[in-house]
């Protein structure tokens, strides 16, 4: 045997031993890949599983949600606008009421006669010793006797003048109000009570700028915050004895 004919089979065995480790190798990529690839099938399938899931809960917890705050939305919205509409029609009714021609139909003492007229020309006050106007009515009465409210109102205020003594205020109309004077600290009503004609506010006591004269009560009225003269508002038909 020749050297050549080592050569040739020292190069096959080589050759042999450098393909070995080739095919393992190749061997070993393959199962990385097939491995890399059902980790991945795995990890898709797991992925679709959960957004399935998800999917299955979220929409149909959205749409609930939704659709409840629509409706909720909706109802609060047709409150906001029946409520509106209520304030509305109530405030009305109240303006309308208060609009109404102011009318008084009773006097404010029973059975008796007045003593003393309105008058914006100055007269004399026997109290005082001076002139003035006299803007109201007097009607004699005596210590205790009740007062009444001329009109329907509200009693919009009572308090106490130097010169009038303790005062309630009536509001007949968003024009209009009443003032009796003279009263005893006691009233019979109170501030915000709504009162019809003919109930009783007071009664009489004393009046510091009239006290001169035989006890009576003061009855004014002012129309857009100017005094007037009461008996604008009295007609053939207001009654002493109501």
């Amino acid at each position: 045997m020749n050297k050549d004919f080592f050569d040739d089979q020292f190069d096959e065995d080589e050759n042999d031993c450098e393909e070995q480790p080739k095919k393992e190798k190749t061997l070993t990529k393959g199962f990385l890949v097939a491995l890399g690839v059902c980790m991945a099938a795995i990890g898709t399938a797991v992925w679709t599983t959960v957004n399935s899931v998800n999917s299955y809960l979220s929409p149909t917890v959205a749409v609930y949600e939704s659709s409840d705050k629509s409706d909720n939305n909706e109802q609060l919205v047709n409150a906001g606008v029946s409520s509106q509409e209520k304030k509305t029609s109530s405030k009305a009714d109240t303006d309308t009421e208060k609009d109404k021609p102011v009318r008084f139909v009773c006097e404010p003492i029973k059975n008796k006669k007045l003593i003393a007229p309105y008058s914006e020309t100055p007269v004399y006050n026997e109290t005082l010793g001076d002139y003035r106007a006299h803007p109201g009515i007097d009607y004699e009465a005596e210590i205790d006797d009740k007062v009444r409210s001329m009109a329907p109102g509200v009693v919009k205020d009572i308090y106490y003048d130097d010169l009038l003594g303790n005062i309630v205020e009536v509001e007949h109309s968003s024009e209009v109000c009443s003032y009796y004077c003279g009263l005893a600290k006691t009233t019979l009503v109170q501030k915000g009570d709504v009162i019809s004609a003919g109930d009783f506010v007071g009664t009489v006591y004393a009046i510091p700028s009239e006290a001169a004269q035989h006890a009576h009560v003061h009855v004014a009225v002012k129309e857009n915050g100017r005094w007037v003269d009461p008996h604008k508002f009295m007609t053939s038909k207001t009654e002493a004895n109501r």
